[in-house]
């Protein structure tokens, strides 16, 4: 987010600013002085909100790379054919590719903190698509009729 406006104070403002420290008591503060103290403090906690939300991201990608291709598979082993055809549909139309063998042939470069976003929500949408399909599944065998909002595609009441 880019802020309304450029850092430092932008008011005339005067006056002293009142402030009770845990250590020394009252304090009292010239108010331009207390508006770049919090300045300040804002820009550090963005800094610390930046590195944290980018050392997230990256931890999701660190552990995705470090499961072995047996694991890897795990992860989807468990998603019907439904499920897997969703996921590999919204990946081509993600990466605007139409045929499939083109996904091995063609290069994208991107950043790891874009990467680990991209992971990130297909996690997501897997997740949130595997869900719905096991809901079907156990309205199926419970006998209770599906919602039609949440039909598997190409599934008619």
């Amino acid at each position: 987010d880019i802020p309304d406006y450029a850092p430092g104070t932008q008011k005339n403002v005067s006056g002293e600013v009142i402030r009770w420290n845990n250590i020394s008591g009252l304090e009292r503060m010239d108010a331009k002085k207390y508006i770049e103290i919090l300045e300040a403090e804002i820009e550090e906690l963005n800094r610390q909100v930046g590195r944290q939300s980018s050392n997230a991201q990256n931890e999701l990608l660190e552990y995705l790379k470090s499961l072995e291709p047996r694991n890897l598979k795990d992860l989807t082993s468990s998603a019907g054919e439904d499920v897997v055809f969703a996921m590999n549909t919204f990946i081509k139309r993600l990466l605007a590719v139409a045929d499939p063998s083109q996904m091995k042939t063609s290069v994208t470069e991107t950043s790891a903190s874009e990467l680990a976003k991209l992971l990130y929500w297909l996690m997501v949408v897997g997740y949130s698509i595997r869900n719905i399909e096991v809901r079907y599944d156990m309205e199926r065998v419970l006998g209770t009729p599906p919602k039609l909002a949440e039909l598997p595609p190409g599934e008619n009441v």
